[in-house]
């Protein structure tokens, strides 16, 4: 019996190096003899061993690569509103996330450090009050990111997501209580949208 891989092997690499694509459905996995075992089958075989496994990565897959695209249009659109005004990006960022960022008040940092008091591990207020500001300001301007980012998507380009939420197939067995046809297919859509 000859079995060969059509997957790369598992190289050590260095940090930098790119990941490997994504198969698609009909390409091919492994060839055994004169056999051939496609990704489709693949995750057929993946699925009915471990559905929950399987939903669980393709749902990890879905959102680092939502995570990614939101970064990516939302770089974009600071570009392109940064080019209008004629400044570079990063001044333009700067300058509308202290514009809508509201500065750390003395009275937030306390009230901070008294709700949080069990987990500061004993130290005092003015020992964590750098780090509460410093953590509380970061807070802001992640805001005044996406409110920033918010406002561009309104009145910038036209943005048209076309990535799709993760979908696992639901086998319905015969004998298993349903309404309407009982050979219906069933797909559950996970949907979130975090703008």
């Amino acid at each position: 019996m000859v079995l060969s891989l059509a997957a790369p092997s598992l190289v050590c690499a260095q940090q930098s190096a790119a990941p490997a694509p994504v198969a698609s459905a009909g390409d091919v996995a492994a060839r055994v003899g004169d056999r051939t075992i496609t990704v489709a089958e693949l995750d057929d075989a993946w699925r009915k061993a471990d559905a929950a496994g399987q939903a669980q990565a393709a749902h990890a897959l879905y959102e680092g690569r939502r995570q990614a695209l939101d970064r990516l249009v939302a770089d974009m659109l600071i570009e392109d509103a940064a080019r209008a005004k004629g400044v570079p990006p990063a001044e333009f960022a700067s300058e509308e996330i202290a514009r809508r960022a509201k500065p750390v008040t003395e009275a937030e940092i306390e009230a901070f450090y008294q709700q949080n008091a069990s987990r500061m591990q004993g130290r005092s207020l003015p020992e964590m009050r750098e780090m509460i500001r410093g953590f509380l300001r970061q807070q802001r301007e992640a805001a005044a990111r996406s409110e920033l980012v918010s406002e561009l998507r309104k009145s910038g380009p036209a943005v048209r997501v076309a990535l799709d939420p993760p979908r696992q197939k639901v086998d319905v067995l015969p004998d298993d209580p349903s309404r309407g046809n009982a050979s219906a297919s069933v797909v559950l859509v996970e949907y979130s949208d975090y703008q």
